[in-house]
């Protein structure tokens, strides 16, 4: 059900930010939705849990790109599971096709593609990473 894709796109805001939705800094109408779709364009590395950016700080550049590639078609799809509009969320068979794709590139599979509908691109991430 869409309640479900929603409560699944907060389970995957949570992870890659490391934030809840009844964190304190939620407040005034600000959300986790809210909060990551403010910053995922412009600074990325901002919202994203630090531990993620550390993982790879030390790779190949190969293995940083794949991270941002992934980090960031989980944060586009957390963002459309949580919509506010119902009927504007994916579907859970939707969200599980994009797993399945992140997962089939993440293993190496360099013809997997990505309904971007938001957007995200690893650019977005700063060169530190």
């Amino acid at each position: 059900t869409k309640g479900d894709v929603y409560s699944f796109g907060v389970m995957v805001l949570e992870m890659v930010t490391r934030k809840r939705p009844t964190d304190d800094m939620f407040v005034g109408g600000l959300s986790l939705h809210r909060y990551v779709k403010c910053y995922y364009h412009r600074e990325v590395e901002k919202i994203v849990d630090s531990s993620l950016i550390r993982a790879v700080k030390d790779e190949t550049p190969e293995v940083k790109k794949m991270s941002e590639v992934a980090i960031g078609e989980l944060i586009e799809l957390g963002i459309l599971c949580t919509q506010d509009s119902p009927s504007a969320r994916p579907t859970m068979l939707d969200a599980a096709d994009d797993l399945n794709r992140l997962k089939k590139y993440l293993g190496g599979d360099t013809t997997a593609t990505f309904a971007s509908s938001l957007g995200i691109s690893s650019s977005t991430f700063s060169s530190d990473w």
